[in-house]
Parts: structure tokens; C-alpha cells; sequence
């Protein structure tokens, strides 16, 4: 019996896999698109998301990634499948889905690597630095959602909001072009399935991220330390909780003892530029009555 349904015909297969930690997990390459299956075959729908229509060759799921190798169009990533790995009956069934993140690796987003490539030259996305965090709304929310980040011992590292407003980009005073800004990824309160990201770090007191004139740093406090935390969505009064791990960029050889001292470091000079935030503000007060 063939398991072609939802493939239709004419697009014949050219490889199959599937997941190594969900069986029944199924992944199709054809002569034009992609599919995925989550009952072992018996029903098929399009995983093609930005693909071009083109012969998919190969597949492989690399760690938490699918991978796919095409006739003439290089190679795609699809990174992070970890929302595919928990897809059963009951998703997508209550007003909201929470799906556990992949563990999250502490690695340095890379710096100034020179101009970037022009427009014409093709050229995907980099993956995001950070904990990928997906979720699903069955409707649109009422309220604005919210995502909370909590330590081990219960306390609040990060809080986001679909309300919140990113900064505009000053285009007058901008010394780069805004080409060469990272694109800001915000929560959405609509329907349908969302990816957040999380860049690992705590926030920065209100003092501080300040409105420019107090700036110390990008708007981020200290990295978060490696260990585990409880990521919390808030839609329309109702609160979902899955766990999160952080590990260590397993290339860069550091004790944990050495990166609580790092992160010590940070919430001391942290401390300090709050103080010179508090003496620059009395000072402009004293200027002002002078």
C-alpha cells in the first residue's frame, strides 16, 4: 500500500528519514518539495516553509536541526525541530501551546566580520544566538502575552511582553547602515505558531538601559550562567511552564567557579554604574540650579 497521502502525484520521492528521538517522525524530500509525517507515513503535509521548488536530494537531522540537500539550490537548514518532536494529539488543542525549548548553548555572537555581502549574492539567514523559544496561540490574545525567564531559585532573570515597542532606528545619527542592524525579534499576541529568542542575558536596570544618555552597554546585563531555568507564557491570565537548560559553549574550556566569578564581576560593575548614573544625575540637578 502506498503512504502518499497528502503528497500529490507526480512529485515522486527521492529520500525519506526519520527523526532518531521521535519515532513515527517522518521526513520526505521530493523532486519538488519537502513533507513531514507524524503518524509513521500514513499522512503527509508540506514542511516547505521558504524552500524554493526544486529536487530535494538529501535529508539528515543533525542534533536538534533538519538538514536538507538540494539539486542546485545549496543546502537549507531548518534550524531547531524541537516543536516537530512535540506534536501529538494535544496540540494545538487548548487556547495555548508552550513547546519545551532545545537545550541553549552559551556561544559569543560573532563580531565585525567586514562588509557584508551585496544583495545580489544569495545568501540565508545565520542561525539566532540563543534559546529558541516556540509557541502557539489558538486565537488571537486579548491581553498582551508575556514570557518570563526564572532561575533555579525562583527568580526573575528576563520579562518580555508583546507589548513592548522596540527603540526606532535613527537613521540621522546611525553610524552604520541599518542593513547591518540585527533584526529585533519581539513576542506576538495573534494567532498561529510564533519563535521567540532569548540571547541568554539578564536584564539591564532601568537606570541603566536609560534613554541614551546613561548607556553602558547594547541594553543587556550579564549573561545568564549556565544551569537550568523554567521559561513561563502568560496568555490572557492563564500561565504555561516548560524547562529550559543552558549549557556552556562545549569549545571554550572554562570551570563553573570561573564564570560565577565572571558573572560577580558584571553584577559589581553593574552596581558601580549605577552609582555614577546617581552622581552624573545630582550633578546635572546642581548645573540646572546654578
Amino acid at each position: 500500500t502506498l503512504s502518499v497521502n497528502g503528497i500529490p502525484a507526480g512529485d515522486f520521492v527521492n529520500v525519506v528519514r526519520e527523526d532518531p528521538e521521535k519515532p513515527g517522525l517522518l521526513y520526505a524530500g521530493t523532486e519538488k518539495h519537502v513533507y513531514v509525517s507524524f503518524d509513521g507515513g500514513a499522512d503527509w503535509q508540506s514542511l516547505q516553509l521558504n524552500l524554493p521548488v526544486t529536487s530535494m536530494r538529501d535529508l539528515d537531522v543533525h542534533g536538534d536541526d533538519l538538514v536538507l540537500a538540494t539539486f542546485g539550490r545549496a543546502f537549507w537548514i531548518l534550524d531547531d525541530i524541537s516543536a516537530l518532536r512535540q506534536m501529538d494529539g494535544s496540540a494545538g488543542q487548548s487556547a495555548a501551546t508552550l513547546f519545551k525549548p532545545a537545550v541553549a548553548y552559551r556561544v559569543r555572537p560573532g563580531g565585525f566580520l567586514s562588509t557584508p555581502l551585496p544583495k545580489d549574492e544569495p545568501q540565508a539567514d545565520d542561525p539566532h544566538y540563543g534559546a529558541l523559544i516556540d509557541y502557539y496561540l489558538k486565537a488571537d490574545a486579548a491581553k498582551p502575552v508575556t514570557l518570563e525567564i526564572v532561575d533555579a531559585q525562583g527568580q526573575s532573570v528576563r520579562r518580555f511582553s508583546s507589548a513592548d515597542v522596540p527603540p526606532p532606528l535613527d537613521l540621522q545619527t546611525m553610524p552604520i547602515t541599518p542593513d547591518w542592524t540585527p533584526k529585533v525579534i519581539t513576542l506576538s499576541n495573534r494567532a498561529g505558531m510564533h519563535r521567540f529568542v532569548w540571547n541568554l542575558h539578564s536584564a539591564l536596570p532601568d537606570a541603566l538601559a536609560g534613554n541614551g544618555k546613561y548607556r553602558f552597554t547594547n541594553g543587556d546585563g550579564p549573561w545568564a550562567l549556565p544551569g537550568q531555568y523554567t521559561v513561563k507564557l502568560t496568555v490572557d491570565g492563564q500561565t504555561y511552564s516548560q524547562p529550559l537548560q543552558i549549557k556552556a559553549d562545549p569549545r571554550v574550556r572554562v570551570s563553573p567557579e570561573a564564570l560565577q566569578q565572571q558573572f560577580d564581576l558584571a553584577r559589581r560593575i553593574e552596581n558601580q554604574q549605577m552609582d555614577i548614573v546617581r552622581i552624573y544625575s545630582q550633578a546635572a540637578g546642581l548645573r540646572s540650579r546654578l
